[in-house]
């Protein structure tokens, strides 16, 4: 099952901002590095590691 962006529980701006940029589906950012995602406004954090814990991506990458 494909996850929705709004079924993760973001802030409604990041969400509006998300769906600005067209993603839709959290398969949709599948290619963006984690630093493109990072660089998104709003995402913060919390907001992040729920993307990360999403994509099925470690939220910090090892040292």
């Amino acid at each position: 099952m494909k996850t929705k962006i709004s079924d993760l529980k973001l802030k409604p701006s990041l969400c509006d901002e998300l769906h600005q940029l067209g993603f839709e589906i959290v398969d949709d950012m599948q290619h963006l590095s984690n630093a493109d995602i990072l660089r998104i406004p709003g995402m913060g954090g919390v907001s992040y590691r729920r993307l990360a814990a999403a994509l099925g991506r470690e939220p910090y990458g090892r040292h």
